[in-house]
């Protein structure tokens, strides 16, 4: 199992003051947990968007034409195929990249998109990742090279395959903060160490300098 996350960084004073809060017995995981939510609605917009503040790089001309069906429509074309067997590849094809999510990138399915969930939380930190096989990929970008075949068999249809040495996926950043988001994780801290203040003094618990 591959997970990955996704790291804060920027708000060295906003995490030092929930350090300390933490090493003084405070508990701030319900902070960290209001935290978690506000990237995880982020990472919802940056698939919504496709990337941000960048667009991701658009998928290939060969990975368009295998989800459009034309890859396919030439093989069916040569020399060697009875009309039959076009007709139920054809509908195999048709039926194997019917879309959830209109064809945007990363969203085909769906999958990769409802992984993302907010894993571990402690006193001061989140995290927030994936546990499919390859987020990492589609986070970091990379290349694809079979181990032990002599080719990676790419699925048309049916059983029609497209052979190729390797693949290459670009890096499209999902898991990321937006400046925006740097804002309203602040706002979202004071106030709870106003709270955590306020409670503090009623109960006479001088838990900060």
């Amino acid at each position: 199992m591959v997970t990955v996350y996704v790291e804060a960084k920027g708000q060295e004073a906003v995490m030092n003051v929930i350090a300390d809060m933490a090493a003084r017995g405070a508990n701030t995981r319900p902070l960290m947990g209001t935290v978690g939510h506000i990237i995880l609605g982020s990472v919802t917009r940056n698939f919504e968007a496709e990337g941000r503040p960048n667009k991701w790089k658009p998928i290939s001309s060969l990975t368009e034409e295998i989800y459009s069906g034309r890859l396919l429509d030439r093989l069916l074309a040569t020399k060697g195929y009875q009309k039959l067997k076009q007709e139920k590849t054809k509908k195999a094809h048709q039926s194997a990249y019917i879309t959830k999510n209109g064809g945007k990138l990363l969203q085909r399915s769906g999958d990769l998109r409802k992984s993302i969930v907010i894993g571990k939380l402690s006193n001061n930190s989140v995290e927030i990742g994936s546990s499919l096989l390859y987020a990492r990929i589609h986070q970091m970008g990379g290349e694809i090279i079979p181990k032990k075949a002599h080719a990676l068999m790419v699925p048309l249809s049916g059983d029609k395959f497209l052979l190729l040495k390797k693949v290459t996926i670009p890096a499209r950043t999902y898991l990321m903060m937006q400046k925006e988001d740097e804002i309203v994780i602040i706002k979202a801290t004071k106030d709870y160490l106003q709270q955590a203040a306020v409670h503090a003094e009623s109960s006479g618990n001088k838990y900060w300098r």
